[in-house]
C-alpha cells in the first residue's frame, strides 16, 4: 500500500502492561467533517484523570487509520463540537495485531477500564440504514423507551402502532442509536415494563388490520428472541455491587456466561469467550505451573480457535463434572476467510462435538431471526440438571492427545497428590493405529465412554413451524377412529413437553387434560398446528383454556424443528421389546445410534463416520428425549458386569 510505502499509516509503538491508550476525539463543528483523533498511553492508576493528558496534535504531520464503517459513524456522532471527547474503544486502543502479547493483556484489563470510565456509551447504529439495517428498530425502539417510561401516557401507549424487535448489547450508562440517546436505566427499564405487559402488547398485534403490524404479530411470538432482553436479565444478575455502583464479585461461571451470551457474537470469534474471563465466577482461579492440570482457560490470542474452544470444554468437564456442554450450541463459528490486517486469526475447521450457535433456538444476531428457529435445550441452563440419563456416572473422556490429569481442588492439593480415580478426565484410552479417516487431524478426536441403549429405524421430517403430523401421533400410541378419549397415551404427551415444564420442573398435573383437549384440535389430514392455535388464542373473538395454549407453548419448545424419532433397543431381547420413542435433532436419520455418554444428563444421537483400523469414528449429532430413558433407567437396569461389557469408548471426530 502506499500510505504503508510512505510511512502515512498508523504504526503502534510499545506500551507497557501497566498501560492502556486514550483516544483524544478532536471537535468538529459538522458531521461530515474529517475525523481527527489522538492516541495517547497513560498509566492504568491515572486513567480516572483524563483531563491531564491532553494534548495539541500537529495535523499536517498525522497518520491515517482505518475503522469499519459502523465505528466511523459512532465517532461522527459521540464527538463535541467544542470540546475534545476522551474515549476508550478496542478496535483502536488495543493494537488488534499484536496478539502473542498486547491484545491478551488488554483483554485481561477489561473489567479496570470499565470500572474506571466515567460513562460507557453503548453504540447501536445511525438508524438510517437499509431495509437489512437492524439499527432502524434499535432507532425505533429508543423512541419507544422514552413513551413507555411517561408512566401517565403508560396506558395510553398501548393503542399505537411500534416496532420493537431487537434490542443490542448494552452495559450500562448511555446507550445511543443515531441521534437518540437513553440512559442505560431508563433503556432497562423500558425493556423490563415490555416483558411484564408482552402478552397484551401481543394480542393488540392480532387485532391490528395493517399488513405490515399483523406481520410482526406472526413473525414475534417469543420474548426470549430479544437480546436486549437477555442483556438487561444478564447485567442485573451478573454482578454483586457495592453501593458506589462498583462491581466486587462476579456471580456465574463460565459455562453459564458462554451459554447465555452466545448469541452476541465478536470479529474475533476467540473473543467469544476472552471477553467473558473477566466476569465469570470460577475462573479466577490460579493457573497452575504444572502443563499436565486442568487450570481455568485464559487469554491467548496465539491459540487458535479450536484449541480455544477445546480449553474452555476441558475446563467446564473438570469443574462441573458434566458433559452436557456438548449438547448445547453455544460456539461462534469459525471463519472461512482468513483474518483481516488487525486480527489476523488462522483458520481451522471445528469438529462436530463443538455446536455452533446457528442450530441454537433463537439463531444468531446476523441471521436477524425474530422468532424461534429450533426447540429449547434439553439439558437446559448450566448449573441445573433437569435429567440424568447417564444415572450419576461421571463423564470419562479425552481431548485430542491431550494427557490430562485432573486436581478437583486446585487451590489446596499439594503439586504430588495423583488424579482422584472419580476423575472426570480419563488419563488413558485405549486406541489402535493413529491413522486418521480424510480431513481429520488428532485435534478433532474426542474421546468419551458410554453405551448404547438402540439405533434410529424411523423419524419423521422435522417439525416444521409447529405442526405435529398425524404419522408422529400414531406413533406415539395415538389411535384416531373418531371416538372421544379419557387418557392420551404417557409417552405421547410426555414425549411432546420432554416430560418436564419449561423450567426443568416435572410437568403440572393440568399437562394432561390440555394435552387431551389439544388432541381434539388436530386439523382434517390429523396433524395439530401449534402456532396457528396460540395465534388464533391471542386474537379478539376467539379464546381457548389457558392451559391449553401454555401446554402448546412447552410442545413448541421441545418439538420445534427437531424430528420424533423411533429407535430399536439395542439388546438381547429386542425383538419382543418396546420400541424407543422421543425426539432428535433435525438432522437424525436412519441407521443412527441412540446412546448415554456418561457425564451427560440425556441421551445423545451420533451417527458412524468410519473405522479405520478397527477404530470406529463417530459424528456428534446431537442431544435426544427418549420416553423411559431419562432418569438413569437406560444403565440402572444393567448388572455391573453388563454395563462393564456394554461400555463402548466412542471417538467422535
Amino acid at each position: 500500500m502506499l500510505l504503508e510505502k510512505y510511512e502515512l499509516l498508523y504504526k503502534y509503538s510499545l506500551i507497557s502492561r501497566t498501560e492502556v491508550r486514550l483516544l483524544y476525539l478532536s471537535p468538529a463543528p459538522r458531521y461530515e467533517d474529517d475525523i481527527f483523533v489522538e492516541i495517547i498511553p497513560i498509566k492504568d492508576e491515572d486513567t480516572d484523570i483524563l483531563a491531564l493528558h491532553l494534548i495539541v496534535p500537529d495535523f499536517q504531520k498525522g497518520q491515517r487509520l482505518y475503522v469499519r464503517p459502523n465505528l466511523d459513524k459512532a465517532l461522527r456522532s459521540l464527538r463535541d463540537k467544542t470540546n475534545k471527547v476522551v474515549l476508550w474503544v478496542d478496535a483502536i486502543c488495543i493494537n488488534q495485531a499484536d496478539e502473542k502479547v498486547e491484545k491478551t493483556a488488554q483483554t485481561a484489563k477489561m473489567q479496570h477500564i470499565y470500572n474506571k470510565a466515567e460513562n460507557v456509551c453503548i453504540w447501536l447504529g445511525d438508524g438510517k440504514g437499509d431495509s437489512k439495517d437492524r439499527s432502524q428498530d434499535f432507532y425505533a425502539a429508543m423512541k419507544f423507551s422514552r413513551t413507555i417510561l411517561d408512566l401517565e401516557k403508560f396506558e395510553d401507549w398501548f393503542s399505537r402502532r411500534w416496532v420493537i424487535q431487537e434490542l443490542a448489547l448494552a452495559r450500562e450508562a448511555t446507550v445511543h442509536c443515531g441521534t437518540e440517546c437513553v440512559t442505560w436505566r431508563d433503556f432497562a427499564d423500558a425493556i423490563g415494563l415490555f416483558v411484564l405487559n408482552f402478552e397484551k402488547i401481543r394480542g393488540l398485534f392480532g387485532q391490528s388490520k395493517d399488513a405490515k403490524i399483523l406481520r410482526n404479530f406472526e413473525n414475534f411470538n417469543e420474548l426470549e428472541p430479544l437480546d436486549a432482553k437477555v442483556l438487561v436479565d444478564a447485567i442485573t444478575n451478573t454482578f454483586r455491587k457495592n453501593v458506589d455502583g462498583t462491581v466486587f464479585e462476579p456471580v456465574f461461571n463460565l459455562e453459564a456466561l458462554v451459554s447465555s451470551l452466545a448469541s452476541f457474537e465478536s470479529s474475533d470469534p476467540r473473543d467469544s469467550i476472552f471477553a467473558l474471563l473477566n466476569i465469570a465466577s470460577k475462573s479466577m482461579i490460579p493457573a497452575s505451573k504444572e502443563t499436565d492440570i486442568v487450570v481455568p482457560p485464559k487469554a491467548n490470542y496465539e491459540r487458535n480457535l479450536l484449541e480455544v474452544y477445546t480449553d474452555l470444554l476441558e475446563w467446564v468437564v473438570h469443574s462441573t463434572g458434566s458433559l452436557d456442554m456438548i449438547c448445547r450450541y453455544w460456539a461462534t463459528p469459525e471463519r472461512t476467510k482468513p483474518g483481516r490486517r488487525k486480527s489476523p486469526t488462522p483458520l481451522v475447521t471445528l469438529p462436530s462435538w463443538i455446536q455452533t450457535i446457528q442450530k441454537s433456538t433463537w439463531g444468531t444476531q446476523e441471521q436477524g431471526l425474530n422468532c424461534r428457529s429450533n426447540g429449547d435445550s434439553l439439558v437446559g441452563k448450566a448449573g441445573r440438571r433437569r435429567y440424568n440419563a447417564s444415572h450419576g456416572k461421571r463423564p470419562e473422556v479425552q481431548f485430542g492427545t491431550r494427557r490430562r490429569v485432573v486436581r478437583l481442588h486446585v487451590n489446596s492439593a499439594p503439586a504430588a497428590t495423583k488424579p482422584p480415580n472419580t476423575s472426570p478426565i480419563s488419563t488413558f484410552f485405549p486406541t489402535g493405529d493413529t491413522t486418521l479417516p480424510p480431513n481429520i487431524i488428532p485435534a478433532h478426536r474426542f474421546y468419551a465412554k458410554g453405551i448404547v441403549i438402540g439405533s434410529i429405524k424411523w423419524a419423521s421430517s422435522p417439525i416444521a413451524r409447529g405442526v405435529i403430523t398425524r404419522a408422529c401421533f400414531e406413533k406415539g400410541g395415538w389411535v384416531f377412529d373418531g371416538q372421544p378419549k379419557i387418557k392420551a397415551p404417557d409417552k405421547l404427551w410426555r414425549t411432546m413437553v420432554a416430560d418436564r415444564d419449561a423450567d426443568g420442573n416435572n410437568t403440572p398435573p393440568w399437562y394432561h387434560r390440555a394435552a387431551l383437549h389439544a388432541m381434539a384440535l388436530v386439523d382434517n389430514n390429523g396433524d395439530l398446528p401449534t402456532q396457528e392455535l396460540r395465534d388464533k388464542g391471542d386474537m379478539a373473538g376467539w379464546r381457548q383454556p389457558q392451559i391449553v395454549t401454555e401446554f402448546l407453548k412447552r410442545v413448541q419448545g421441545v418439538t420445534w424443528n427437531r424430528k420424533f424419532i423411533e429407535g430399536m433397543p439395542d439388546s438381547s431381547k429386542a425383538d419382543d421389546a418396546e420400541p424407543l420413542f422421543g425426539v432428535g435433532p433435525p438432522e437424525t436419520e436412519y441407521g443412527d445410534v441412540i446412546c448415554i455418554l456418561f457425564g451427560c444428563s440425556v441421551p445423545c444421537i451420533l451417527r458412524y463416520y468410519s473405522a479405520m483400523n478397527k477404530e470406529k469414528h463417530y459424528k456428534f449429532i446431537g442431544e435426544a428425549y427418549v420416553y423411559g430413558r431419562m432418569d438413569g433407567e437406560g444403565i440402572s437396569m444393567l448388572s455391573a458386569e453388563e454395563l462393564k461389557r456394554k461400555t463402548v469408548n466412542f471417538i467422535i471426530v
